[in-house]
């Protein structure tokens, strides 16, 4: 005998209107050892959904025991960006289904709009013109000892932010300043401040952590990087852009130098699933917005993100000397 599980999914944040494409589980609550799966299906056009069960689909049934009956309750689930499914709301339990009768269950989520928050920094108006690549050519005790290059993406991050907050307008020449000159020492300066000792410490703890929880390592750098975000919302909301370090790096002895600083400038939050944008100014890219692209819901606990900049990017956090850089 088969039974039948039906109902209509509304949502509450849109005057009740019917939600398509969710993904709709249902469930024997069975404790302690496991809910039992009974099927899943979609929500149609209209948010209606139907799947049949039948007694094969949990405990087997105890000759003789009369109230051998499924105690049913279903679960909602919205797919994010990254294709993957997150959890939106639990029915109540219906304990003792009698299995005579099809069991109707209409539920009811707060599926709310995206929210998008933006300062007022642009990098095509507030950012350097030119982009990270400096040539050093330091010399000691009169010997010359070449060129060498190297990027000053924290200060720059920082010198763009002091100009910004001081509405001072960048320089117009998109030429990277050349070695002895006062922009250059300028951003040479601003680099060291946002990158003192003590921060190359705590780089090292975020680069050699593992990307997703384990039984040997629980503060993974996907747990560390939601827990920045909070910290990075805080600011954005209140019109402040803020100094990210993204974690490129992989492991203790991975060179530090592959990580890499941007400002982060605004977001986009879905907050049914979970999906994050942060938009940047990138030295790295001139005169154009930047993202990181992540998930905060996942059940694996990983963030899946996505840097438009970079394939290697792991995870950022707010630089706790980034104020003082940029100052």
């Amino acid at each position: 005998m088969a039974n039948k599980i039906y109902g209509t999914v509304t949502n509450l944040a849109a005057q009740g209107a019917p939600v398509s494409g969710l993904r709709i589980s249902a469930w024997d609550d069975d404790w302690p050892d496991g809910d039992d799966f009974l099927g899943e299906t979609l929500t149609n056009t209209k948010g209606q959904f139907e799947l049949s069960y039948s007694d094969a689909y949990w405990d087997p049934k105890i000759e003789g025991f009369d109230s051998w009956r499924p105690d049913i309750y279903i679960i909602a689930e919205i797919r994010n960006k990254s294709r993957r499914w997150i959890r939106l709301s639990k029915s109540q339990i219906f304990k003792d289904h009698d299995l005579k009768q099809d069991l109707q269950i209409n539920l009811e989520v707060n599926i709310q709009p995206a929210v998008v928050q933006k300062t007022n920094f642009e990098p095509k108006e507030h950012g350097f013109h030119f982009i990270n690549f400096f040539e050093l050519k330091p010399d000691l005790f009169g010997i010359d000892l070449g060129t060498w290059e190297m990027g000053f993406c924290g200060g720059m991050c920082a010198g763009a932010l002091n100009r910004f907050r001081n509405k001072i307008k960048p320089p117009p020449d998109g030429n990277t300043p050349a070695d002895n000159t006062s922009l250059f020492e300028e951003l040479f300066q601003r680099q060291f401040n946002s990158t003192p000792p003590d921060l190359m410490v705590l780089l090292y703890e975020w680069q050699s952590a593992p990307s997703v929880s384990s039984v040997w390592r629980k503060q993974s750098l996907a747990n560390r990087a939601r827990g920045e975000w909070n910290k990075l919302k805080h600011e954005l909301d209140n019109g402040k852009p803020t100094i990210l370090i993204l974690i490129r790096a992989n492991g203790y002895f991975d060179n530090p130098t592959k990580n890499h600083q941007v400002l982060a400038t605004g977001y986009e939050f879905d907050p049914a699933t979970k999906d994050l944008v942060v938009f940047t100014y990138d030295p790295n890219v001139r005169d154009t917005v930047s993202t990181l692209s992540m998930s905060l819901g996942l059940p694996d606990g990983s963030l899946y993100l996505k840097d438009s900049a970079s394939k290697t990017t792991r995870g950022f956090l707010v630089n706790p000397h980034g104020t003082e850089a940029s100052e």
